[in-house]
């Protein structure tokens, strides 16, 4: 594993646990879109078309589609700009499927870029969460019920 995807594994893995303590509920499910996209784009990597990473493009669209539905439905700022962001990995897809002969420095220079763009995306649910915490919003976890309500001790 190259150091660059140690940084993007411990960065996600801090800002998901940070988001799923301290976000609300949009910030939960943008936690669930990404763990669910890292899967399937696990499960379908070896989806290709001439050396096109057809899976994961796939994927890809799915997730940018979840994250304007996210984007549309909650008031968040923070989904616009990854769903943004989300848009340009598509793009990024699309200019790898339209080179003629790809080479492996295309498929490089292709997953180095989605992964910058995966690392943006990751930063912007970090600063939604945030924002919300300087807004003074309560997490989710505070309203939150965990099994049965205590009475006080008499």
């Amino acid at each position: 594993m190259t150091p660059f995807q140690t940084f993007y594994l411990l960065l996600s893995l801090a800002v998901f646990a940070f988001a799923w303590m301290r976000g609300g509920h949009t910030e939960r499910t943008g936690v669930a879109l990404f763990i669910l996209a890292f899967i399937f784009s696990f499960a379908v990597q070896p989806i290709t078309l001439n050396h096109f990473r057809l899976g994961e493009a796939f994927v890809d669209g799915a997730f940018f589609l979840a994250l304007v539905w996210l984007a549309l439905r909650r008031d968040r700022w923070w989904t616009l700009a990854c769903a943004a962001f989300g848009a340009l990995t598509l793009m990024a897809h699309a200019v790898i499927f339209l080179t003629p002969d790809l080479t492996p420095m295309h498929i490089r220079v292709d997953v180095a870029a989605r992964w910058g763009i995966g690392v943006l995306m990751i930063l912007c649910l970090a600063a939604g969460v945030l924002e919300r915490w300087m807004a003074g919003e309560a997490p989710a976890t505070e309203s939150a019920r965990w099994g049965r309500t205590m009475r006080p001790a008499s």
